[in-house]
């Protein structure tokens, strides 16, 4: 077996969307998904919830991967609803494989940053992307 060899970066995503998932099923799935995208391996979870709080209204959730973790939660109680998500890995992936999983959510707007943490952190990219109307 070839030793492992780790390539440590961190994608942080805020976007909107017109058609995030509504239900913890939904997310969970949509996890799952994610994780095969980016050619992953699941360790625990997906775990996802509804959260209630007033201001805060929205699915939350978790997964755990051999490379470390990803996490996601969307405030619903928005006209347009909101996402924020990150992914952490020691495993190589790239943005465009993080955003195909995205198309299901109707984005409208997407603004992100990646950041290589090999040694000191440094963004590596940074963006914004606007759905032509």
């Amino acid at each position: 077996m070839e030793k492992f060899n780790p390539y440590h970066q961190h994608l942080l995503l805020r976007c909107w969307a017109t058609n995030p998932p509504k239900k913890v099923e939904e997310l969970n799935n949509w996890f799952i998904n994610l994780v095969e995208n980016v050619g992953m391996k699941v360790v625990a979870g997906p775990t996802s919830v509804y959260v209630s709080d007033p201001g805060n209204e929205g699915l939350t959730g978790t997964v755990t991967l051999a490379t470390s973790h990803a996490s996601i939660h969307i405030w619903d109680n928005l006209e347009l609803p909101m996402v924020q998500f990150d992914i952490y890995s020691c495993k190589s992936f790239t943005l465009e494989q993080v955003m195909e999983c995205f198309e299901s959510f109707g984005l409208t707007r997407a603004e992100w940053i990646m950041i290589d943490r090999n040694s000191k952190p440094i963004i590596t990219s940074e963006g914004v992307w606007e759905k032509d109307n």
